[in-house]
């Protein structure tokens, strides 16, 4: 109970600091013993997931800022840095024109403002028809995070300095940096000169891997809508592409 009272006062401070406060939703199916989808559960966060998060968070960010304090001759240490550029001004104007159409204003005129914006529009939309399609666009206006040595901040996260170094899942670029970590502990540094290599390398498995699991979903979602075929229901359409549109049942 003393982490998840610290957790929502860290969850907190970070949002004032700039964070955007997105909440995707994720869909899990209810799968028979066959493997066929027989319904559909959407995933919250409650404040359990949110308690694990910040710690997690907090873990991150101490290790990135402590290596990224290390100099070796004058330069700083070649680290796998966890970044999120600026959003994409080309993305972002046709989404604020979207969203000033369901009353939402943007300030646009620092990183900084357009970060408030958002949680504003985000405060505003909950519970309301829009909320999805507007949190999932506003998502796809945001650059991609990536691992890089290049550091330019996390900017979704609203800090200075990011790393993945823990979480539930054991990722290689977690190794790589827990191997920085020991070999500064023992004050014995092996420059990696393949490490801005090895970042790309990751960030391009991340995005195929990203893509397998949202084919998988998009292959359960056709399968369980097999079951109702000619039926109608309500829908949102959630995208438009030249191609045709995604709908949401409501």
């Amino acid at each position: 109970l003393i982490l998840n009272e610290l957790a929502q006062q860290m969850r907190n401070e970070r949002f004032k600091n700039g964070a955007i406060n997105f909440s995707s939703q994720e869909v899990r199916f209810k799968l028979d013993e066959k493997n066929k989808p027989i319904g559909i559960m959407i995933k919250e966060s409650k404040e359990a997931h949110q308690l694990i998060e910040e710690f997690m968070l907090l873990a991150n960010r101490t290790v990135a800022e402590n290596l990224g304090k290390i100099k070796i001759k004058d330069k700083p240490i070649p680290f796998p840095y966890r970044i999120h550029d600026n959003p994409d001004e080309e993305k972002l104007l046709p989404f604020i024109a979207f969203a000033k159409k369901f009353g939402h204003q943007f300030d646009i005129s620092s990183p900084d403002a357009i970060a408030s914006s958002f949680n504003l529009m985000l405060k505003e939309v909950h519970g309301k028809p829009e909320q999805h399609v507007l949190e999932q666009l506003g998502i796809r206006t945001m650059s991609k995070a990536k691992y890089t040595t290049e550091n330019v901040g996390h900017y979704g996260l609203g800090f200075d300095h990011y790393c993945h170094f823990t979480s539930p899942i054991r990722r290689y670029p977690d190794v790589m940096v827990h191997r920085i970590l020991e070999q500064a502990l023992d004050s014995n540094f092996i420059i990696d000169k393949k490490i801005e290599e090895k970042c790309k390398h990751c960030s391009d498995r991340e995005r195929g891997a990203m893509e397998a699991e949202r084919a998988a979903n998009k292959y359960k979602q056709v399968e369980y809508m097999q079951n109702f075929l000619g039926d109608e229901f309500e829908g949102v359409i959630s995208g438009v592409a030249s191609f045709g549109f995604w709908v949401e049942t409501v």
